[in-house]
């Protein structure tokens, strides 16, 4: 598994919420997520396939709060800088 940062977006809003923590195979939510109860894991396909948006439309469908995603997927919806 990648150690990318890590990144949690709130399913409703499709903000993030902030980065994750993240220690081998284990993650460490902020206080006020309820694991990974709250959180649709975003890191495999076919959600890392989809847009962010999509993904936390999907999420909302399947009573998840928040997303959580790697860094590369913010970047793929992030079009570089023009200098």
């Amino acid at each position: 598994m990648s150690q990318e940062s890590l990144f949690l977006y709130d399913a409703r809003t499709a903000e993030q919420v902030a980065p994750i923590e993240q220690s081998g195979l284990d993650v460490y939510f902020p206080p006020q997520v309820a694991g990974w109860t709250d959180v649709l894991d975003c890191r495999e396909e076919p959600y890392t396939e989809r847009s962010i948006a999509e993904n936390c439309t999907f999420a909302q469908r399947v009573h998840k709060k928040y997303i959580l995603v790697h860094e590369s997927q913010i970047a793929q919806e992030t079009p570089p800088l023009e200098t």
